[in-house]
């Protein structure tokens, strides 16, 4: 019997609510029939290991304590000589860096970095990026717009990396069956307000205050529109103040580390995010899904997503007057054009984003890699 490659996901942390993490959960567990997958992560536990290790999947820590813990490097190397990896898949930026530096010291066969993100806004991460890129042994990106580039700018050869997007499992929202006015009473919202709700790591790079300004402008002619928010980060407190110094907190409504996100996507009337940079949201890929009218800043990986006024609209990123003019045409919306919308990108969805999409893609990459 030939014997499993061996796979190992490294990765800065396993917390809800990432893209990365969330993508490890759905895809691993289904790939151990092929594969022998196990996930190292640098700092903290998180949910997303206890629900991998629920599901079978190996998990390490390195329990990283701060930025002088060296013994991590060599708890690293010890994982590395306990299961042998062929193949190390890198997610998330530092991690990556880290994953390529020391695995290609301590003999990792392959490196692999799957990129789900351009940090132009943090340069001193795009200079590690640059001058360890020649320690992959190949790269994978999650969108075409970090594919080219990474093949245009970074330099890299268009024959070593190829793009393969995130994927949903389209049976959790067709069986999805939300009460909406239980729902909205749960959470303290009134029953007849129109939702504009976002959710996101409450993170600079989110741009959550470019939705809560607009929302004070729409809310001033609509006067049952109502914010959701819901998400966790460091940029937590300072929103919260935002919000009460716009005296709009009886109509804004902040929630964090939920696990019915769907269920609170399911009963907004339109879905906003605003952010600054972005991956491929899984969010924005959720809300299509849930048939929910999206608008996303214009930054080139949401426009994959969402094309203006085709199944959504893209405001100019970072301006709020701008995004509450597109929320204000969207209330305003003739009823026909928003069912198209929501129809125009499930079918998008169906085409491009199904899970087992991505997962016929990733296990035929780590197979044949």
């Amino acid at each position: 019997m030939v014997a499993k490659k061996k796979i190992l996901h490294l990765i800065t942390g396993l917390e809800l609510g990432g893209g990365a993490e969330n993508m490890l959960l759905q895809l691993l567990p289904k790939m151990q029939d092929n594969l022998d997958n196990c996930v190292c992560a640098i700092k903290g536990k998180g949910e997303i290991g206890k629900k991998l290790e629920e599901a079978g999947i190996p998990v390490y820590y390195l329990e990283l304590r701060n930025i002088f813990d060296i013994g991590m490097i060599f708890r690293y190397r010890n994982i590395l000589k306990d299961f042998r990896p062929d193949i190390q898949v890198n997610y998330l930026i530092h991690a990556d860096i880290f994953g390529r530096i020391l695995g290609k010291i301590f003999g990792v066969k392959k490196i692999v970095p799957y990129i789900r993100n351009i940090h132009k806004s943090m340069p001193s991460l795009m200079f590690l990026d640059r001058i360890t890129l020649f320690l992959s042994d190949f790269i994978l990106t999650n969108s075409e717009t970090s594919r080219r580039y990474y093949i245009e700018k970074m330099g890299v050869s268009a024959d070593k990396i190829i793009c393969i997007p995130n994927g949903i499992d389209l049976t959790r929202f067709e069986n999805l069956n939300v009460n909406r006015e239980k729902k909205l009473k749960e959470i303290g919202i009134s029953v007849g307000s129109f939702i504009i709700g976002c959710v996101a790591r409450l993170e600079k790079q989110k741009d959550i205050p470019t939705l809560i300004r607009a929302f004070k402008i729409v809310r001033e002619k609509h006067p049952k529109a109502h914010l959701l928010i819901v998400g966790h980060g460091s940029q937590k407190e300072n929103l919260k103040n935002l919000i009460v110094e716009l005296d709009i907190e009886n109509k804004a409504t902040m929630l964090e580390k939920r696990t019915d996100n769907l269920e609170l996507i399911s009963i907004m009337n339109i879905f906003v995010l605003p952010s600054l940079n972005e991956g491929m949201s899984n969010a924005v890929i959720e809300a299509m899904a849930s048939q929910i009218p999206v608008i996303t800043s214009d930054v080139e990986e949401n426009k994959e997503l969402i094309k203006d006024n085709h199944n959504g609209m893209n405001f100019k990123n970072g301006n709020f007057k701008d995004l509450a003019k597109k929320l204000s045409l969207f209330l305003n919306m003739n009823r026909d054009n928003v069912i198209l919308f929501k129809r125009r990108s499930l079918w998008m969805i169906k085409d491009k984003y199904r899970l087992d999409y991505a997962l016929k893609s990733y296990k035929n990459f780590l197979l044949n890699c």
